[in-house]
């Protein structure tokens, strides 16, 4: 699979309250309404359906899809601004991105970047985002405001995966034919280190202090665990066959990679870089992301078209949830 492939108090009942009790049942109830209402509503999970060139919009506290966003052009990476408000698709065979606003729910606009958009990824401050281009070897660096190119940067050969530092100063982007990881400094966009990682690494992802990056390496059905400090592996862990995308969860102390040829998910302890368990979901699993609960991991699965949800605790699936064909979902896909 690559390019193409809650409710306000009731002023009626406040009134009563008052008429009967006086102000201060009334200020109790008007404080204990605001305590009991959510401050802020759970996160979506917006999951690309490439054969179905959409976007399906998952509430992650229901575990249903409530929306289906059309999104043309074979959509594949997926990148939620952290600020919450745009999700930005890439679109193979529309050469570019699609900028979705999460409010609306619509496509506001699209972006021409290249023939071979796949990986994409924003910036922690949400001002700035990244597409590799799979053909011409390049990683383009876009302003999230004027949604203008700022700069096109020559990576390894066929980027995939990319995540930025959690401090916004690295950008680190998978090679799959180079078998290697670049560093972007983020200052002076130029490649500052490369990493040889394992055969063909596509997808990836970077502990919260940003010391460590977690490669998936589709041909030598491995993980190459590699030290951001030095640049260099620390650790190769065995997993399943044709390891595709990585997340983390509990803390970093659980890495989750899905191996897409038997279906599965293998669960790495981050502390002794061993694989501990290995949980079956739907056919041919991709992209794989946290909650911000840091115990419920998604994962989209291409063949089934839908998504397993994962406790994180009990290395259980909990839930299957039905969202479109060929799901693929490569990136973050889950709202903070």
């Amino acid at each position: 699979m690559f390019p193409v492939n809650y409710r306000h108090a009731s002023s009626r009942l406040a009134s009563g309250i008052h008429t009967i009790l006086g102000n201060k049942a009334v200020a109790i109830y008007i404080a204990t309404a605001f305590l009991s209402t959510p401050l802020a509503a759970q996160p979506f999970a917006y999951i690309s359906n490439q054969l179905a060139d959409s976007v399906s919009v998952i509430d992650t506290a229901t575990a249903r899809v409530v929306d289906t966003i059309a999104v043309p052009g074979k959509p594949a990476g997926i990148a939620v601004a952290p600020d919450g408000k745009h999700c930005y698709v890439s679109t193979p065979e529309a050469k570019g991105f699609a900028v979705v606003d999460t409010t609306k729910r619509e496509v506001i606009a699209t972006v021409a970047v290249n023939d071979g958009t796949l990986g994409i990824a924003v910036g922690p401050d949400s001002k700035r985002i990244y597409v590799a281009d799979w053909y011409k070897n390049t990683v383009s660096v876009i302003d999230a405001n004027s949604l203008q190119i700022l700069s096109t940067i020559a990576v390894g050969e066929s980027p995939s995966g990319l995540v930025v530092s959690p401090d916004n100063r690295w950008l680190y982007v998978a090679n799959r034919i180079s078998n290697s990881v670049s560093q972007i400094d983020l200052k002076t966009l130029d490649v500052k280190r490369t990493a040889q990682v394992g055969t063909h690494p596509f997808g990836l992802t970077i502990d919260a202090r940003g010391e460590r990056i977690y490669v998936a390496n589709v041909q030598s059905d491995d993980v190459t665990v590699v030290e951001t400090a030095r640049m260099k592996p620390i650790a190769t862990v065995k997993v399943n066959m044709l390891p595709y995308a990585t997340a983390l969860a509990l803390n970093d102390s659980r890495l989750l990679v899905t191996n897409q040829d038997d279906g599965s998910v293998s669960v790495i302890d981050t502390e002794t870089l061993k694989e501990i368990a290995l949980i079956k979901v739907g056919e041919k699993p991709e992209g794989v992301s946290t909650h911000p609960d840091d115990r419920h991991v998604y994962v989209a699965n291409w063949f089934d078209g839908n998504v397993s949800v994962i406790d994180a605790r009990t290395l259980k699936v909990i839930d299957t949830i039905t969202t479109g064909e060929g799901s693929r979902a490569f990136g973050q896909f889950i709202s903070k």
